[in-house]
């Protein structure tokens, strides 16, 4: 009799045993395969695994720029008085820190790479910013960077002003609106078609309070119509005629008058279409009444809300500033804005102020904006007889992604980079990329189409600098593609960049440009962190010796999250089509969801269902989660839909680990057979039915699995390789074959030759998912008695090669006759099992 013997143990160990395995299946086989396995006729696969922020645990990724990282290091520093190079230092020690914690765990997951400092590129490596700069050169060479005071959305949490892949928005959010009276000034022909005599008043709407202090015009749609009408009170409104009644029920005053009562009643008076209109002037109280005003028409203005006029406020609102500048405003009158970068209002100016308002004024004076401030201009609005009412209203709004804080738009100066011809180009870039899953074609495709421009620049300090230098005197900006490249060269002889914050500003003006008449001066922004992220392709071109605008994609993969879409991916793109005119900077593009607990919800530490990686690794006794090992989490990992969000749990683990033990069992089962029989045993010439339909199902494991490789589908190879193991071998091949197996016969030789085909198909499978257990397989595939010592070298699994089936193993006759036989073994196991049945039920009558 033959026993089976194997040193394989049944149970991983995971914890204490995968470290062993990991070296030869991740640092040593990465380094293994770039010296053995790199041809010229054979390129290499580049998978880019971009770099969100280092601020964290492992999910935050490898970027070691952004405000992010800054407000940490300013928080752990406890001083609000650090000079731009101690930020920069702490910033750098902070990220360092993260990213060798990090490091530590990507190792952990058992990802094949080579960790070493040599060959990891870091977004606050020097070469890195240089390459950047390089980059940017080339984008002012073609004309797209410019600056420009316009309205950015400004965060005054985190004091700088932040590009659209850096907003969420609340769908909560509560805004205290305000109606609000404009003084209007009617034309002869209106004075005498509503034949009133009394003043009337246009009846204005915002949710911005605090913006009334910027007004420069009001808006209204020509196509609208307008109705005069009268309150209870007797002063006359103009309003929209569809939103007649809402305004009727507006409580007066504000929210905070116990007294309040409906505004009543409104009576029909006359109409007007909003083109009468357009032209007109009025005057606001806040305004030196001297001075009038303008109403626009303006497409924008919609009758969903308010009350169809809209308050402009160039200084605070994309579409009022793109009003006022095709107007032709812009120039004669500019914009006005009292806001600071902390978002507090600043009275530093009058604004044409009547004498009154300028004294009460004074008040709001370091007030923010968003809170007290507008507390404070509703009260002095009602005070002054210029509010109708407030009420509160709930509506989606922007908010800053990383301090979750509400922004606000404001003007201010920023740099920005011209994406009207840069846009369409990237989106025939992107006929040439392979979407995975294909719908995340249509998602960056519009929103590559809404966007005109990108405002690169950002306040911050820890960040590349942005390489404009300023004229003292007038503040125009010296940006040429030749001082940038000046600029890169005074870097590259001082090896960093934080000479930046050291050097005179002269010593960044190339010769040709200096001048004995000319001071200079450095606002020292710097580059918005998607534009860091976004040049990771130059990074990627020079680590594998490529010129910078090689033609083709960088990389064979980029795979990120489907928030990247509006982010890395999209700046990738941007930069890489306007940088070289040509190709996307990937050939096929990967997005995974997020993950989220059993419930669906999004994981969040005020909800407390947060369990990160690593405690599913280790495991947790206060949280009764066992050890699962990483191969566990992998599985997990392989076998989810991850084109939407990813539900765990420790029950789900628990799942996960179930069916890798079960691959782990059949695995053992076949080594215990297959001790004494060599890896190259050829199969017989001659095979049973069994063993011909065993291969046959082997053989369409394997091509099923390797195309669903091919396509990025690892949740089909799990779920095929899980239904194979536990059906067709466990259910079903191993044991019909124990008896010969065990008790000898002239068919066992065929037997094991079968078997070690199909320990060499999985283990080959399998190995991608689960490299520890596949390293393990392999070690005990040559009779090992122990596991290898810590430190000890040995070649890995992969260094094999794929062992590929044979497609002579295609039988269909075999899967035929085989399913016929399996059909009548199943009935006559039914027929088996009820007679036993009815046999014992016999027994209970004749005892009963």
């Amino acid at each position: 009799m033959s026993l089976p013997q194997t040193a394989f143990s049944l149970r991983a160990h995971a914890r204490e045993r995968e470290p062993k395995f990991r070296r030869a299946t991740t640092e040593d086989l990465y380094r293994w395969q770039r010296e053995h396995l790199r041809r010229d006729d054979q390129p290499d696969f580049v998978l880019h695994d971009g770099p969100p922020y280092a601020n964290g645990g492992l999910h935050a990724g490898w970027d070691c720029h952004g405000l992010p990282i800054e407000l940490k290091a300013l928080a752990e520093s406890g001083s609000s008085s650090l000079s731009p190079l101690e930020i920069r230092e702490t910033a750098r020690k902070v990220a360092q820190r993260e990213l060798d914690g990090q490091r530590e765990s990507f190792m952990e997951f058992g990802i094949m790479a080579d960790w070493s400092d040599k060959n990891t590129y870091r977004t606050m490596n020097f070469e890195y910013e240089a390459g950047q700069l390089e980059m940017f050169a080339e984008m002012v060479g073609q004309g797209l960077i410019g600056q420009h005071f316009r309205p950015v959305y400004w965060s005054p949490s985190s004091h700088t002003a932040l590009a659209e892949a850096e907003i969420e928005y609340d769908e909560n959010h509560e805004s205290r609106s305000a109606y609000v009276k404009f003084q209007l000034l009617p034309s002869e022909a209106l004075l005498h078609k509503w034949n009133v005599d009394k003043d009337i008043h246009l009846a204005v709407w915002t949710t911005t309070p605090w913006s009334l202090l910027s007004n420069m015009a009001l808006a209204v749609h020509p196509d609208t119509q307008y109705s005069l009408v009268q309150a209870e009170s007797g002063e006359y409104l103009l309003v929209a005629t569809d939103l007649q009644s809402s305004l009727s029920k507006i409580s007066v005053g504000l929210a905070n008058n116990p007294k309040r009562s409906e505004l009543g009643d409104l009576k029909p008076i006359s109409t007007c279409m909003g083109h009468e209109l357009v032209g007109l002037t009025y005057r606001f109280q806040f305004m030196n009444m001297d001075e009038h005003r303008e109403v626009f028409a303006a497409p924008f203005v919609t009758t969903s809300s308010g009350t169809g006029i809209v308050h402009m406020a160039p200084a605070h609102g994309h579409d009022d500033y793109d009003l006022w500048r095709d107007s032709g405003r812009m120039a004669q009158k500019g914009i006005v804005s009292p806001i600071d970068d902390y978002g507090r209002l600043r009275m530093t100016q009058q604004f044409g102020l009547t004498p009154a308002i300028q004294e009460a004024i004074k008040q709001l004076d370091g007030q923010n904006a968003l809170q007290e401030g507008n507390q404070s201009i509703l009260k002095m609005l009602d005070e002054h007889d210029m509010l109708l009412g407030e009420q509160p209203y709930k509506h989606s709004y922007p908010i800053d992604w990383r301090t979750k804080q509400p922004l606000l738009v404001r003007a201010t100066a920023q740099w920005f980079a011209d994406l009207t011809k840069v846009g369409p180009a990237a989106k025939n870039a992107l006929k040439d990329v392979q979407f995975v899953p294909k719908t995340g074609k249509n998602r960056l495709e519009s929103l590559i189409g809404r966007r005109s421009e990108w405002c690169i620049s950002r306040q911050r300090v820890w960040g590349v600098p942005l390489p404009a230098v300023y004229n003292a005197e007038t503040g125009q900006a010296l940006l040429t593609k030749r001082n940038v490249e000046h600029i890169l060269d005074v870097f590259r002889k001082h090896n960093t960049m934080d000479v930046w914050w050291t050097l005179e500003p002269e010593t960044f003006v190339a010769p040709e440009y200096r001048s004995s008449n000319i001071r200079w001066e450095i606002k020292k922004d710097t580059l918005d962190v998607w534009f860091d992220s976004g040049s990771s392709w130059v990074a990627l071109q020079k680590a594998l010796g490529r010129d910078l605008c090689s033609p083709g994609p960088c990389a064979d993969v980029y795979i990120e999250g489907t928030d990247q879409h509006r982010g890395w991916f999209q700046s990738s793109l941007l930069t890489r089509v306007a940088t070289c005119n040509g190709a996307a900077p990937y050939k096929t593009l990967l997005t995974h969801g997020f993950v989220v607990d059993d419930s669906g919800r999004k994981m969040s530490k005020s909800i407390g269902n947060v369990i990160s990686p690593q405690t599913f690794i280790h495991g947790d006794a206060k949280m009764g989660i066992p050890p699962f090992g990483t191969d566990v989490m992998r599985w997990w990992t392989a076998k989810s839909d991850y084109t939407r969000d990813i539900p765990i749990s420790p029950v789900i683990m628990k799942h996960s680990s179930d069916e890798v033990r079960k691959l782990r069992s059949s695995a053992r089962f076949l080594l215990a057979n297959l001790g004494d029989v060599p890896r190259n045993t050829p199969l017989p010439p001659e095979l049973s039915l069994l063993n011909r339909y065993i291969l046959h199902e082997l053989r369409a494991l394997e091509q099923t699995c390797l195309l669903a490789f091919t396509e990025f589908d690892y949740a089909k190879v799990t779920r095929r390789l899980n239904e194979f193991v536990t059906t067709t071998l466990s259910a079903f091949y191993f044991d019909v074959v124990k008896d010969p197996l065990y008790a000898g016969g002239n068919n066992r030789n065929a037997i094991l030759a079968v078997m070690n085909r199909i320990l060499e198909t999985i283990t080959c499978i399998l190995a991608p998912i689960l490299p520890h257990l596949a390293e393990e397989i392999h070690w005990y595939r040559d009779k090992r008695t122990m596991d290898p010592e810590p430190s000890q070298q040995f070649d890995s699994v992969f260094q094999l090669a794929w062992s590929h089936s044979d497609p002579s193993w295609e039988d269909a006759d075999a899967a035929i006759d085989m399913h016929r036989l399996m059909r009548l073994r199943a009935d006559l196991f039914a027929i088996l099992t009820a007679s036993i049945q009815a046999q014992y039920v016999s027994k209970l009558i004749q005892t009963g």
